[in-house]
């Protein structure tokens, strides 16, 4: 490629992010990515005030239950059968006040739809939870668990709950009005936690995000309402469009299945074979390398409804987008990999009073293999848009088998550490697949790490 050339490629690709409201452009797009932004940094003063506050109050074992509890009632979720892609998908393509009616049939199916298989199976998880709570957490855990865990139920059906809403915000292109509901309730269970947590404990903390996710879910609905024009409930259900959106969203259900298991299983495992203690300084590793993460990918993903309309209609477009995408998402995660790794100690510092190298040892490790995934977002979303998901199913059912079975037996082996490492391998390793079989999709040459094949040769 000519100097020029990628200059000129530069340039359109700068162009395609900051597109906005003429017609037959996606709409908002550039607004959408920068209140994504603000977004993230909003979920990163939460997690970290959040965590510091409980393991001031109960210790990291306070923050090992809350982790391992969370993971198991939250296998409900995996309930969700991708109607919130598939709501993306069908939406983003429509104006919402010229085809209100179809809109409003998409999102209200979806919303119910969700709700109900998600309470469901959250009422299944949470009895299951309670009759084996002393196996899940241990004995000397139970008498702190046992007081939170309807609470903790309650938070993750609410979190499902806004999240589909939320969802369907960005559907409609308003992903800045999602941010802006979101940051709000941060800010709400902020300060909610500052008054439970040192009262109740670890169920003051799942009470913060009852009134944080439940106030968000009533917000954002209100939102969808002036979106579409019309004060209403979400009663335009429909079983031919259900019908229609579980063509596309059963396969999307097999990667949120696939996906949506690898977090929970490798935290059952540490939990399981390393106990609470190492639980804790796990889930504190792994929400700060991720929070960190999602500052580079969560702007990127704002772009998914645009990149949705772009396939369908301009293919040109799409691959100044993805290209743009791609950049920006680099050049981000070197930078954020580079603070994660000098900020670790100091993090140590501030939640622990001192050096943990355990903490800091996953930090380093898990690093590898989040900058890996946040590196994939682009290709990961680029299956989404086109609704070809075989790349991505291959790539996540691969990092699934890998953590079941080497994570097992480094658990049976006695080393709950290396379970770890196993996490971040399993996540470099469904990268690399999710990238070379996707970008094909899109006419881009495929690529396996720094390499590009075309035409069958490494190039």
């Amino acid at each position: 490629m000519t100097a020029q050339s990628a200059e000129a490629e530069s340039g359109e690709g700068r162009g395609v992010l900051s597109a906005s409201g003429p017609q037959g452009k996606a709409p908002h797009l550039r607004r959408n990515v920068l209140f994504g932004l603000v977004e993230v940094v909003s979920n990163t003063l939460l997690a970290f005030v959040s965590y510091w506050l409980m393991v001031r109050v109960g210790g990291i074992s306070m923050l090992g239950i809350w982790s391992t509890l969370v993971a198991s009632i939250g296998l409900g979720r995996l309930g969700d059968l991708g109607i919130s892609g598939s709501t993306t998908r069908f939406v983003a393509a429509l104006d919402a006040r010229s085809e209100c009616d179809k809109v409003c049939r998409y999102v209200d199916t979806g919303i119910l739809t969700n709700f109900a298989v998600i309470l469901l199976l959250t009422a299944i998880t949470t009895a299951t939870v309670s009759n084996r709570l002393e196996f899940v957490v241990g004995h000397d855990a139970v008498s702190t668990a046992r007081p939170a865990l309807i609470w903790i139920s309650a938070a993750v059906l609410l979190a499902a709950l806004s999240s589909i809403i939320l969802s369907s915000l960005v559907a409609l292109h308003r992903g800045f009005l999602r941010s802006c509901i979101t940051v709000g309730g941060n800010l709400l269970q902020l300060a909610l936690v500052f008054w439970l947590v040192p009262r109740h404990g670890l169920k003051g903390f799942a009470e913060a995000q009852v009134f944080q996710y439940g106030i968000s879910a009533v917000i954002g609905w209100v939102a969808i309402c002036h979106a579409v024009g019309r004060v209403r409930l979400p009663s335009a259900f429909s079983v031919a469009t259900l019908r229609q959106m579980l063509g596309f969203s059963l396969t999307l259900q097999v990667v949120n299945l696939v996906n949506g298991l690898l977090e929970p299983l490798s935290k059952l495992l540490v939990s399981h074979f390393g106990g609470m203690h190492i639980q804790g300084y796990y889930e504190a590793a792994y929400r700060f390398v991720f929070t960190a993460r999602n500052l580079a990918s969560n702007t990127v993903a704002a772009a998914l409804p645009a990149l949705t309309r772009y396939a369908q209609t301009d293919v040109v477009r799409a691959r100044e987008l993805y290209s743009a995408a791609l950049r920006h998402t680099g050049r981000a995660l070197v930078l954020l990999l580079a603070a994660i790794l000098v900020g670790a100690p100091v993090l140590s510092f501030l939640w622990f009073r001192g050096i943990e190298w355990r903490f800091i040892a996953f930090v380093a490790v898990l690093s590898i293999g989040t900058t890996a995934s946040g590196w994939c977002t682009p290709a990961y979303l680029l299956g989404l848009a086109l609704g070809r998901l075989r790349g991505i199913i291959v790539a996540m059912s691969a990092s699934l088998g890998l953590m079941a079975i080497v994570g097992t037996a480094m658990g049976v082996l006695g080393q709950p550490d290396l379970i770890v490492a196993t996490m971040s391998l399993a996540m470099l390793t469904s990268s690399l697949i999710v990238v070379f079989l996707n970008e094909p999709l899109l006419g881009l040459n495929a690529r396996f790490g720094p390499f590009q094949i075309s035409r069958g040769r490494l190039m």
